[in-house]
C-alpha cells in the first residue's frame, strides 16, 4: 500500500499495521483466452471441475534428506508441464472421447505467465474451457519430484484454485445439470466440491469424485451425493481409518465408505490394477504387464485412468468390466511418456492397444 501523505498525525506512536487484503474474486475468462477452447461438439460432455496447476517436474535420483541438497538428476529437468488434477482429467476425457462424449472443464486460471500457457495445452487437446474463470493470483503449482523408476513425490501450492466464488456460476450451475457426468477431485475447496456434488444429485446426474490431492476429511452429506468415489488404497485407508493392505481390506473399507452413503467404490491398486466394489459385488482388473524400461511416468497414470473410465461409462456401450479394461489400458500406456497431460493416450492408441493384448476385449 501507498503510505500516506504529509507527516503522521501521531508521530510517537507506531501505525497500525495495514488489514490484510483478499485478493479481487475471480471473474470470467476474457474473450481470446480461454473462451477461445469453445467447440462444437455433439454427444455428452463429461464435465470436469477441478485443479489446473503448473507442474514443475524436477528429476531426482532420490529424495533428499532432512538438511541435506542435493542435484538433480539432470541438468534437462525443472520445465513447467501442464498438470492438476482436473486439467488432467479433462485432458484424459478429451483425448479418450470418440462421438459420444467431449470434455468440459471448469476450473480458475491465475493471471501469471504460466496461465497462457496452460490454456493453450487444454484447446490444443479439444477440452472446451468456456466455463474457466480467472483469479488476479499466480496459477496453481505442484512440484513433482520424479525417481528413477517413475515414482513420485508431490508438493502442492493451491493459488488459483483456492480462488471459487462463494456461489457457483449459473453458467456452471446449468453444465452440471445437461452434463453425462461430473468429475472431482480435492484439489479445490471443499465448499466448491460439495455445492458442485449437490447441484448435480438433484439433477439426477452421476458424480464420480477421485478423493486424491488435499488430505482431507469426507462429510456425509457430500458422499452421499457421490455414484462413485475413487481412492488409491492410500487414501481409502486414510479416509476410512481402515486397513487396506490387502484387496480383501481393500473390499471391506470401500464397503464402509458405500454403507456411509455412496453408491460405488473404485480402488485403483497400482501395479496390483484395480477393484470396483459395489454393495453387493466385486469386479477386478489386473494391471497390463508393462516392460519397467518402458516405465517414464506414472505422475497422470491415476487421472488417466478415471478419465478413460469416465468415458467408457458415459457412452455406454460398455459393461462395468468392459470399462475397468478400457481404463487400465489407457493407464498403461500413460505411464510410458512424461509429464501428466502430454501422457494421456488417444482413442486410437487405446483401441488398438487393446486389440493387440489377447485378455483383453474391446
Amino acid at each position: 500500500q501507498r503510505p500516506p501523505s504529509g507527516p503522521p498525525a501521531a508521530p510517537q506512536r507506531p501505525p497500525a499495521a495495514p488489514a490484510a487484503q483478499q485478493p479481487p474474486a475471480p471473474s470470467r475468462m476474457p474473450a481470446g483466452a480461454a473462451d477461445s477452447g469453445a467447440l462444437s461438439r455433439e454427444g455428452r460432455p463429461v464435465l470436469v471441475v477441478g485443479s489446473l496447476n503448473a507442474d514443475i517436474v524436477v528429476e531426482i535420483d532420490r529424495l533428499p534428506r532432512r538438511g541435506e541438497t542435493i542435484a538433480a538428476r539432470s541438468d534437462k529437468t525443472g520445465f513447467m508441464v501442464p498438470g492438476g488434477k482436473g486439467a488432467n482429467q479433462a485432458t484424459a476425457v478429451a483425448r479418450a472421447s470418440k462421438e459420444k462424449t467431449y470434455a468440459r472443464l471448469a476450473t480458475v486460471f491465475g493471471n501469471d505467465s504460466h496461465a497462457a500457457e496452460l490454456a493453450k495445452t487444454l484447446r490444443e487437446n479439444c477440452v472446451d474451457t468456456t466455463l474457466c474463470l480467472e483469479a488476479k493470483v499466480p496459477s496453481g503449482q505442484a512440484f513433482i519430484f520424479l525417481e528413477k523408476d517413475g515414482s513420485n513425490s508431490i508438493i502442492i501450492v493451491g493459488g488459483a484454485n483456492v480462488q471459487w466464488p462463494e456461489t457457483l456460476p449459473s453458467q456452471l450451475v446449468g453444465a452440471i445439470k445437461s452434463a453425462g457426468a461430473v468429475l472431482l477431485q480435492q484439489e479445490i475447496p471443499d465448499a466448491v466440491n460439495r455445492a458442485v456434488a449437490r447441484c448435480a444429485y438433484e439433477a439426477k446426474v452421476p458424480v464420480m469424485m477421485d478423493i486424491g490431492g488435499e488430505e482431507r476429511t469426507f462429510s456425509e452429506d457430500l458422499l452421499g451425493c457421490l455414484s462413485l468415489v475413487s481412492p488409491n488404497e492410500t487414501e481409502l485407508a486414510r479416509t476410512t481409518n481402515m486397513k487396506t493392505e490387502t484387496k480383501d481390506q481393500c473390499v471391506v473399507a470401500a464397503r464402509e465408505l458405500i454403507g456411509r452413503g455412496c453408491e460405488k467404490v473404485l480402488v485403483t491398486l497400482g501395479k496390483d490394477g484395480a477393484i470396483l466394489v459395489t454393495k453387493d459385488e466385486v469386479i477386478s482388473q489386473d494391471c497390463f504387464a508393462i516392460d519397467s524400461k518402458l516405465v517414464v511416468d506414472t505422475t497422470g497414470a491415476g487421472d488417466c485412468f478415471r478419465g478413460a473410465y469416465a468415458v467408457a461409462k458415459v457412452e455406454g456401450a460398455m459393461d462395468d468390466q468392459e470399462c475397468l479394461r478400457f481404463a487400465s489400458a489407457a493407464a498403461a500406456l500413460c505411464i510410458q511418456v512424461e509429464g501428466a497431460q502430454p501422457s494421456m493416450p488417444g482413442r486410437d492408441a487405446i483401441e488398438k492397444f487393446l486389440r493387440e493384448n489377447p485378455f483383453c476385449k474391446l
